[in-house]
């Protein structure tokens, strides 16, 4: 249950809540993340035994931003000012979840992103996020 596909490494965040929601990993071609993943274990189940609905908005709110952040070339800072999501299907104990944002429109103070979630090459989650282009404090 923790092995990680090849071609992934492992992506330690400037946040403590966000590190001990992973450990995340990711995907990188030239330089910049194209996917944000994390092996669901025990931890992250709810009361119900499948992934808590909270971690899999953490994963899309944290692969949205770095999406944001790559898109602007890591010179500015984002903060997350709205965020939508919808459930698809339950991630289960074991499963490889894959978050893949894109950006959708960008300016100069905002940005639009969008992300989908995967088990398997199905989507299992979908989130659009706004976000406020800011100065940069510290990292990502």
């Amino acid at each position: 249950m923790t092995d990680i596909p090849d071609g992934y490494r492992e992506r330690h965040h400037n946040s403590e809540f966000t590190n001990l929601c992973g450990p995340f990993y990711e995907k990188v071609e030239n330089g910049k993340q194209i996917e944000l993943a994390l092996r669901i274990s025990n931890k992250h189940r709810n009361l119900r035994g499948i992934t808590h609905g909270g971690l899999l908005v953490t994963i899309a709110d944290s692969a949205l931003g770095d999406a944001v952040a790559d898109a602007y070339g890591d010179e500015v800072g984002t903060v997350t000012v709205s965020l939508t999501s919808e459930f698809f299907k339950a991630a289960k104990i074991g499963d490889w979840v894959v978050a893949r944002a894109s950006i959708q429109k960008q300016g100069r103070r905002m940005a639009f992103a969008d992300c989908f979630l995967y088990v398997n090459e199905e989507k299992i989650f979908r989130a659009s996020g706004v976000f406020a282009i800011v100065e940069r404090k510290g990292g990502r």
